[in-house]
């Protein structure tokens, strides 16, 4: 039984991506306990433009991923191959990860003190 580098590679991948996603949602969760969001009232007009921006961006992102998602389950129902579904779920990890990241920058907007 022969184990393929890429397959390893692919494991491999998955799990840094998920050990990232972990780490940005335990700082995303810190900054959302720590100091409560400001009102909305009380943004000035480029920092409303900017959530808004941030919020649209992370639409787009987070329909991305729910196609990585599914189209990972339906391949490898269809294929019968994990490397296929560890692939689509990398791709999947990444989208939680930028998806993540722009949250996090909403945050910082929304909890900065100005």
């Amino acid at each position: 039984m022969s184990i393929k580098v890429g397959s390893i590679l692919v494991w491999v991948v998955l799990a840094v991506l998920t050990v990232w996603n972990i780490r940005i949602n335990i700082k995303l969760m810190k900054i959302r306990m720590s100091v409560a969001p400001r009102d909305p009232r009380n943004l000035s007009a480029t920092e409303m433009k900017t959530v808004k921006a941030l919020n649209h961006e992370k639409r787009k992102w987070a329909i991305l991923s729910q196609v990585l998602f599914w189209t990972s389950l339906i391949l490898v129902i269809a294929a019968q191959s994990m490397g296929i579904l560890v692939y689509f779920l990398d791709l999947y990890t990444l989208t939680c990860i930028v998806s993540n990241k722009i949250d996090l920058q909403a945050a910082q907007v929304l909890t900065s003190k100005k």
